[in-house]
């Protein structure tokens, strides 16, 4: 292994070891206490973060080629509650529920990347218009019931060595389709431009349909993980559904900056675990849900502006740069004549 390499695995771990550390000193200091205490925080530090992780994974697909995919939340609350009542019907119990969750999640998600590829509309209007079709599905599937697991069997679901196995897997898998297969080679190329990417035969449209897909999926995953840890999902109506993909663009777009040191996949994970330990020490120092929401959003409106401005200062330099050289030409050709 390089320098390079060493050095790039090294800052990857770093960014969450130090908001550990950074909330390990503040929570002892004003609650007396470490952040992560008990076995129970451990275990929920876990699941969230793994439930974001899949989450902001899924986001990454669509939004890394310039689609914003806003009905995933409702993807995955009609995948988890269709797939996990058909399963629990059956009596296929956790893998049941999981798999069946999983086929519904990749089925939403396909079916949303037809409609685009076909009809081309908008992602934006597309993502509301099946937002709301979604959630109507789940709340007719269920009478509005949503999905009960807790008491039906399934207890392994909630299990945090399935969710670190799991979540494990989809991030390697994320990372081999990225960094070693033909359509992560395409998507690099989509991400630098589309209209160059067309030009040189790449199908744009089937590789759209293929995002929409894996991303019903992911989020199928996280659903799934979500219900078991709070017992049951509720089938909700009015677009209340993209909560959770709103919460997790923070995670995404941060993983994308730290993956300029990894890769996506590995960045996103990077960024999740640390976020998850900026909200838990927050929660511990007893801050408020709301409030640990308004200091995510401030914090992910500065990153933004950080990122949008990063090459300000650089671009400023070189453009000094050149002006000095062309004077210093004028000034060798005035002297010459």
């Amino acid at each position: 292994m390089n320098k390079s390499k060493l050095k790039n695995i090294l800052i990857t771990i770093a960014i969450p070891l130090c908001m550990w550390l950074l909330m390990e000193t503040l929570c002892r200091i004003i609650m007396g206490r470490g952040v992560i205490v008990t076995s129970l925080d451990f275990n929920n530090f876990v699941r969230g973060a793994g439930i974001s992780t899949c989450v902001a994974l899924a986001l990454s697909f669509n939004l890394g080629s310039g689609r914003f995919d806003l009905s995933l939340g409702a993807q995955r609350m009609a995948a988890t509650i269709v797939g996990g009542n058909i399963a629990l019907k059956l009596g296929l119990g956790s893998v049941g529920v999981m798999v069946f969750a999983l086929a519904f999640g990749l089925i939403f998600g396909a079916l949303v990347g037809l409609i685009f590829v076909t009809f081309r509309v908008p992602p934006m209007v597309l993502g509301v218009g099946m937002a709301l079709i979604y959630e109507c599905v789940a709340f007719a599937s269920s009478n509005g019931n949503g999905l009960q697991l807790f008491g039906k069997g399934v207890e392994s679901l909630s299990d945090m060595t399935v969710t670190i196995v799991v979540v494990a897997i989809a991030t390697l898998v994320v990372a081999i389709i990225y960094q070693y297969t033909t359509f992560g080679f395409h998507m690099r190329a989509i991400q630098g431009s589309q209209r160059i990417a067309s030009n040189s035969g790449i199908n744009i449209f089937l590789h759209a349909f293929l995002c929409y897909s894996f991303a019903g999926g992911l989020v199928a995953v996280s659903g799934v993980f979500d219900t078991a840890f709070k017992g049951a999902m509720k089938a909700e109506l009015g677009f209340s559904s993209n909560t959770t993909v709103v919460d997790s663009c923070f995670p995404m777009f941060l993983g994308k900056y730290i993956a300029r040191w990894s890769n996506d996949s590995i960045g996103i994970l990077s960024a999740t675990v640390t976020l998850k330990m900026l909200d838990t020490g927050m929660m511990v120092m007893k801050l408020g849900t709301n409030t640990v929401q308004l200091i995510n959003m401030l914090l992910f409106l500065i990153f933004l502006i950080f990122r949008a401005n990063e090459n300000f200062a650089r671009k400023r330099q070189l453009k000094a740069e050149r002006i000095k050289e062309a004077q210093e030409k004028r000034k060798r050709l005035a002297t010459a004549i």
